[in-house]
């Protein structure tokens, strides 16, 4: 634990990079196991995020910056001698903010984004995570939890659940909702001039055609090809864990 944060860690002897995966909303380090194993070569991290899973105890943050507060504090904790930083979906939001200065002092090599959102440049409500505070606002966050999980991952994956993940599940909706509603605010926004190390982007090649969009928008800010994953949607870390490595290692 750092910091009231789960934690998990693959250390080789003489890694290439320390290799830091940031989950995105609704999800938790374990979704990154299979990349973890495939990594063999580097000091990989991987930690629960504030409101989530082992760091539920932890609280709801307050804002996208307590987020980026929290990652550091793992960076550093680390000790790094190159560190990449990895983010899927929102994760990758986190982790160009943190690249934008709060990682100052720490030897910073490369930063990636899967798929990271970027809400601020929506000019209508229908992507999931506005359409998810709606449902928190009528039905509360727990509601707004399942309506996610749900959307993006498929009613069949949820009727699926254990009685007792579902219930982890909802009890998340608070670090959903609070993440959802920060990251529309003006302050989320990336200051790609700002960023101390190149961004890479990727996104999926069957992904939704609003996280391709963001994608793309993303790439063209940041000065950054795309890397596309064949066949793969936004769980790519999941259902193609050798290609999704293969990106990461890539930027180490």
């Amino acid at each position: 634990m750092v910091s009231g944060l789960a934690v998990t860690r693959r250390r080789p002897d003489n890694p290439r990079a320390t290799v830091l995966l940031v989950h995105g909303a609704m999800d938790r380090a374990a979704s990154f196991g299979r990349t973890m194993r495939r990594l063999g070569h580097h000091d990989v991290i991987a930690y629960d995020r504030r409101g989530y899973a082992g760091s539920i105890g932890a609280g709801v943050a307050r804002d996208l910056r307590a987020h980026v507060e929290d990652l550091c504090e793992v960076a550093h904790w680390a000790e790094p001698e190159n560190l990449v930083v990895v983010g899927h979906s929102l994760g990758g939001l986190l982790a160009l903010n943190a690249g934008a200065g709060p990682l100052d002092g720490l030897p910073l090599k490369a930063l990636g984004a899967f798929e990271a959102p970027m809400p601020w440049l929506e000019s209508d409500d229908e992507g999931s995570g506005e359409v998810t505070l709606a449902v928190a606002r009528r039905e509360g966050p727990a509601a707004a939890a399942q309506f996610f999980y749900r959307a993006m991952v498929g009613d069949a994956v949820w009727q699926r659940l254990r009685d007792a993940d579902r219930h982890d599940r909802l009890a998340e909706g608070p670090a959903l909702v609070g993440e959802l509603a920060a990251a529309r605010q003006a302050d989320a926004a990336v200051d790609f001039a700002a960023l101390r190390a190149a961004a890479h982007v990727a996104r999926g090649e069957l992904s939704s055609w609003r996280l391709r969009a963001a994608a793309a928008a993303m790439a063209e800010m940041a000065g950054s090809p795309i890397e596309e994953v064949a066949g793969a949607g936004h769980g790519a870390h999941l259902s193609h864990p050798d290609e999704f490595s293969r990106w990461v290692s890539g930027l180490s």
